[in-house]
């Protein structure tokens, strides 16, 4: 066999053996701090046009065959491990839901109804970065009041009119159910929040006529109708229909 034909020969069997070896190579999982996992796909890598199916392209020159350190999201900005493609032939790092799982977080919030944050609505608008970690650190953040939200801090850094909606439109966030009041000498009373957000602002009510507790004292028909207390504020044939009638419209006789 000629040197040509023997070279060829050796071609086509290491381009074979770099075949078989990318199929049959498997997912990895990386389990990031505060980052959610990250599934690293063989074979969504070896099939793009930069590397078709050239495992070289990274092992041993990226990374060793071998177990190594975890390398850190401002090492891969220097263009180790991921960055060294990342940001140059394939998408930036800034794009992290592209590699992270991401999750919807739950904030319990007492007296005015839990909150979901979303993430897939958020980061269709806005790429990562522009929160974190400038407004929200990776992990568990101290709790944020309302008024430091007004201050610009926490959701208030957008939530300003400007780039969404207000923070004066809680309804949109917090997940304020119907409240059921149980009357005496009458039927009970469901509230339904739902109704009242499509004609009036919860400023309207909270806290000025209702505070943000559960420990509200009970107010009389009396004092709804003659002092204009709690339901009685709108529902005085004005506003709303009034308290001295229509008692089966909120009342469940």
């Amino acid at each position: 066999m000629s040197l040509k034909h023997f070279l060829m020969a050796g071609a086509v069997t290491l381009a074979l053996c770099i075949s078989v070896f990318a199929s049959d190579v498997f997912d990895i999982v990386f389990k990031a701090v505060n980052g959610g996992t990250v599934v690293f796909s063989h074979d969504v890598h070896t099939k793009t046009t930069a590397i078709n199916d050239n495992c070289t392209m990274c092992h041993e020159k990226i990374y060793r065959n071998k177990s190594v350190r975890p390398v850190t999201m401002a090492e891969m900005y220097k263009g180790k491990s991921c960055g060294a493609c990342h940001g140059k032939i394939a998408f930036p790092l800034g794009e992290c839901g592209r590699c992270h799982t991401i999750r919807d977080i739950t904030f319990n919030v007492k007296t005015v109804g839990n909150v979901i944050f979303v993430h897939a609505p958020h980061t269709k608008k806005f790429s990562c970065n522009e929160c974190h970690t400038r407004l929200f650190k990776t992990g568990r953040n101290n709790p944020v009041t309302m008024a430091e939200m007004e201050r610009g801090k926490s959701c208030g850094a957008c939530h300003n009119r400007k780039k969404a909606f207000p923070l004066i439109d809680c309804y949109r966030c917090h997940l304020a159910g119907d409240l059921v009041m149980k009357c005496i000498n009458a039927g009970p009373v469901t509230f339904s929040h739902s109704f009242h957000v499509k004609t009036y602002r919860c400023i309207d009510c909270h806290a000025k006529i209702f505070p943000l507790n559960y420990t509200t004292p009970r107010v009389s028909m009396t004092e709804m109708d003659e002092e204009k207390k709690s339901c009685g504020a709108c529902h005085d044939d004005y506003t709303a229909f009034t308290t001295r009638e229509n008692c089966v419209r909120c009342h469940d006789m």
